[in-house]
């Protein structure tokens, strides 16, 4: 295996192994692409993995840590993480698709055939993995760093980290955006 391409015709056993690098600038790539997440890469991972091959098809199962760094979004400390990464997919010829052949032969749209959702599409003889290893870093990884679920984050008026003590703040003053709404009253309806 080279990069995150599975050649389908060196596959000879059923769950070979296989292992990828997944450089720190591949992880940032993946991670500070349009939308970014908040986080950066912390280093380099490991994708370790199995591919069985069941006529053309082929089934692919692999795991890595990924590590992760950025700011927490309530203290600004920062936020060290190693998230697991899971890969599950088949992948079928692009030609042996269900409804890909209805599709060129008719020129219409292809109705989704429920038993080819989970499969993936794959032209010629090699299989690349890199779209759904960046897919499924998105879709795993934490959508906001905390350094905890308790953090109490930093005081509005003079920026102590509340997690280390009260400031002594009085943190109740009405916001002067709102302030002209606290002179208003309001008359309650009388029923008829």
């Amino acid at each position: 295996m080279d990069d995150l391409i599975i050649n389908v015709d060196a596959l000879e056993e059923a769950n070979q192994p296989f292992e990828a690098d997944l450089p720190r600038d591949l992880l940032d790539e993946v991670l500070r692409a349009d939308p970014p997440t908040e986080f950066h890469a912390n280093g380099a991972a490991r994708l370790k993995g199995r591919a069985t091959k069941l006529g053309r098809k082929v089934l692919v199962q692999a795991r890595a840590t990924v590590p992760l760094r950025g700011q927490c979004r309530r203290c600004l400390k920062p936020v060290m993480l190693d998230e697991q990464v899971d890969l599950i997919r088949s992948y079928v010829p692009a030609d042996q698709l269900p409804g890909r052949q209805e599709h060129h032969a008719k020129g219409s749209e292809a109705s989704l055939d429920p038993e080819g959702v989970d499969e993936e599409p794959y032209e010629g003889k090699e299989i690349d993995l890199k779209p759904a290893v960046r897919e499924q870093i998105l879709l795993q990884i934490p959508g906001s760093p905390l350094c905890g679920e308790d953090c109490k984050g930093l005081c509005p008026r003079c920026g102590k980290d509340l997690n280390e003590g009260d400031c002594g703040c009085d943190r109740t003053a009405l916001d002067p955006r709102w302030a002209a709404l606290k002179g208003i009253q309001l008359e309650k309806k009388k029923e008829k």
